[in-house]
């Protein structure tokens, strides 16, 4: 028979036995911590089930998890067991049997496996809890050292005379808001100042007269053309000047005689009718030579002296400046060719293309900025001068415009612009732009707890303007938040994570 245990040794193996447990659960602790906050992470911002978490982490921590834990937990039960039966279940046995002999016989009357599978379920269901369910009466400091999204400093986070820390804690403000529409646009030229000018004749260039960049005034010759149909006009027009003539005279001799009876009234009328048709086709030679280019005075000069000159001038029809050249000596032209643009550039025009879900947003007078990138992105105040009627069927976008100011001739038309307009302000909670930091596809704010501790937080935001974001939803108004080097707050936060 094996003698009874002394006090002593019994002491011992229970003090062995807490030793294993507290190895059990340091090594439970430290084995699930990862799997644990990675849970937390991924189900507070994906919001997806538990069980989806769990499934496929289960081969590469929870497997090898209870690898470890099997060496241990096996002994550690078998122990338990022995020493609960003789020293607790055989007295609270009797006891029971007494008090509740209806409850013992049912106990009793169960197949061995399920009661041994009870109280395996109790055990593990007892040390589960103890590993997973926190500490009611942790302080904030045992919280900033479990919860990866808190931080703690150890200096004062408002020494300015420290930059790093230089940090600033604001409440969020409610305050009005015009959300800012962004378009891409590009410079053109003042369709009411510009002029494409182009040969009234088909012809021969036979010389030029302004290059590019240069200052001309209205009715400037730019260039000269030899037209053969210039010529053949001007002919025209003087047979048809000629004979309107002849026949004008002969209508005044006919009247003439007719008084005095010489002719009859038919002839009278005859000549009165050639003397008309002449004239009509006299006036219609002269209007082809308006036509042509020829001024009333050119016209007039050629009816007296006769002289037919088959060259053209190319007249700019407006003040400006020479932005573009398509000719060069000897080229043959066609009156539909555009020779020479010239542009009153002290105005430009910004034209931009709004997609139609966006146009109810405009309204002509509102406020812009348009930034211009090959300007160092300079910024210039305009405002929306014209919106378009119709949406455009190929791009669904409708046409806006606004007007700027080139006395100094830096903005070129062909550039590039982007134009932000200001909506209507309404009234919404808002945090600075570098308040937010972008980590794992989502905006986060630190909220301060207090105590020198800051907690990364998920918030979301609407789009920036004037240096501030609209709190769509996560924040409310007057919520302490770092509002300056929030970066490097967590640069240093996800350094202590890493074990820097």
């Amino acid at each position: 028979m094996t003698p009874p245990e002394t006090p002593k040794k019994i002491a011992a193996q229970f003090r062995d036995l807490a030793r294993q447990l507290d190895h059990l659960v340091q090594l439970a602790l430290a084995t699930s911590k990862p799997l644990l906050d990675q849970i937390k992470r991924i189900y507070r911002q994906e919001k997806i089930h538990l069980a989806q978490i769990l499934a496929p982490q289960r081969a590469k921590w929870i497997d090898p998890l209870w690898d470890n834990l099997r060496p241990i937990v096996i002994p550690i039960t078998t122990f338990l067991w022995t020493r609960t039966r003789d020293w607790i279940w055989q007295p609270l046995k009797t006891g029971v049997e007494r008090v509740a002999p209806a409850q013992v016989a049912q106990w009793r009357a169960m197949p061995e496996s399920k009661r041994r599978s009870i109280l395996s379920w109790t055990v593990a269901a007892a040390i589960l809890l103890m590993i997973l369910i926190p500490d009611s009466h942790k302080s904030l400091d045992d919280q900033a050292v479990n919860d990866p999204d808190i931080i703690q400093l150890i200096i004062d986070p408002t020494d300015l005379d420290n930059p790093h820390w230089a940090l600033n804690v604001l409440p969020i403000e409610v305050m009005p808001f015009s959300e800012t529409l962004r378009v891409s646009g590009k410079v053109g030229f003042d369709e009411q100042r510009v002029a494409r000018i182009g040969a009234t004749v088909t012809g021969r260039v036979t010389e030029i007269l302004a290059m590019p960049g240069q200052e001309v005034d209205q009715g400037t010759v730019l260039g000269r053309i030899n037209s053969t149909e210039l010529g053949q006009a001007q002919l025209a027009y003087l047979k048809a000047r000629a004979a309107n003539e002849l026949a004008a005279r002969a209508f005044d001799r006919a009247k003439i005689l007719y008084k005095e009876d010489v002719i009859a009234k038919a002839d009278l009328q005859r000549r009165q009718s050639e003397a008309e048709t002449t004239a009509a086709e006299r006036r219609a030679m002269a209007d082809q030579l308006r036509v042509l280019g020829m001024l009333p005075e050119q016209i007039e000069g050629l009816g007296k002296n006769g002289n037919v000159n088959s060259i053209s001038a190319v007249t700019s029809s407006v003040s400006g400046t020479v932005v573009e050249r398509k000719i060069v000596l000897g080229q043959v032209v066609q009156p539909s060719d555009a020779l020479f643009t010239v542009a009153d550039l002290s105005e430009v025009w910004i034209t931009a293309q709004v997609p139609e879900q966006e146009a109810s947003l405009l309204a002509v007078g509102q406020p812009m900025q348009i930034e211009i990138p090959a300007l160092a992105h300079q910024k210039f105040e305009g405002q929306l001068v014209y919106v378009g009627e119709l949406v455009s069927n190929e791009t669904r976008t409708v046409p806006a415009r606004t007007v700027l100011t080139n006395q100094d001739r830096m903005i070129k038309p062909g550039m590039l612009a982007t134009l932000l307009i200001s909506g209507k302000p309404v009234e919404v909670p808002v945090i600075p732009a570098a308040a937010v930091v972008r980590e794992d596809g989502y905006d986060h704010v630190f909220i301060a707890l207090g105590d020198n501790q800051y907690k990364m937080t998920v918030v979301k935001l609407g789009p920036e303007s004037n240096g501030v974001r609209p709190v769509l939803s996560g924040l409310e108004p007057g919520t302490l938040i770092v509002t300056q080097q929030a970066y490097h707050l967590n640069t240093e936060r996800k350094k202590r994570l890493s074990g820097g």
